[in-house]
């Protein structure tokens, strides 16, 4: 089995709106394992972005334990989570969010400058190719298709070599060909590399391509399976 390098238990997530207690997520347990590719599925306002800001430690769980990259996170102060969070994962937006005056390369190599790393070009030269955009590294983003660009944005995660690659609706602004080859190439980048795949979608399709399905409803999940386990740990009790 692979290893984890997420996992939660009893994760809730509650927020005041006016006089309501709003409850985004409900008492969630989650593990993803290295190499896999997780989908969160659901309706909209269901907790699926709740959830992925909470286990990226973008956001603090009201209640629940929290490991990431086997670490607690409980009581870390922000400065901390920073560290977590740059140690294990990577951010994929769905706008793409490229700077337009920076090359292709440029972009790729952006979150190292942040870090206060030199880029070192033989490792960004391998991370373009992985991505399918050697030919395109001079390349303005205005000068790219809308699944390059997808493409730059997931190499720019993948610079820092991140455990985790976590993606809110990465296909949600691309069509259905141009989103099919993006989910062929998470499928390549986490068996080639171990990398863990999170990403949410509305896509039941995209979704089925993946190695662990998640439903979520009213901030609950109601669905939780590997296809290829031959044990789930739950069976869906509905259909969404």
């Amino acid at each position: 089995m692979n290893a984890t390098v997420i996992e939660g238990h009893g994760l809730k997530r509650y927020y005041q709106r006016g006089s309501e207690v709003v409850r985004a997520l409900d008492g969630v347990d989650i593990e993803i394992r290295a190499g896999e590719i997780v989908s969160v599925l659901g309706p909209s306002g269901c907790g699926k972005t709740t959830l992925i800001n909470v286990l990226s430690c973008l956001d603090k769980p009201t209640a629940g334990a929290l490991m990431v990259g086997g670490k607690s996170v409980a009581g870390l102060s922000e400065e901390e989570l920073v560290e977590v969070r740059r140690g294990v994962l990577g951010f994929v937006f769905q706008q793409f969010s490229l700077l337009p005056t920076l090359t292709v390369r440029e972009n790729v190599e952006l979150p190292l400058l942040f870090l206060g790393l030199r880029p070192d070009r033989a490792w960004t030269d391998e991370i373009l190719a992985s991505v399918g955009l050697t030919d395109r590294a001079t390349h303005l983003p205005r000068e790219l298709s809308g699944g390059q660009m997808q493409r730059v944005a997931i190499a720019r995660a993948l610079i820092s070599s991140p455990r985790v690659l976590v993606a809110d609706e990465p296909t949600g602004n691309l069509d259905k060909s141009t989103g099919e080859s993006i989910i062929a190439l998470f499928k390549r980048l986490a068996s080639e590399t171990g990398v863990a795949i999170l990403l949410t979608t509305h896509n039941t399709v995209f979704a089925a391509e993946t190695d662990h399905i998640i439903t979520l409803q009213d901030g609950r999940i109601v669905s939780d399976i590997r296809p290829s386990d031959p044990q789930r740990r739950h069976q869906p009790s509905q259909t969404i």
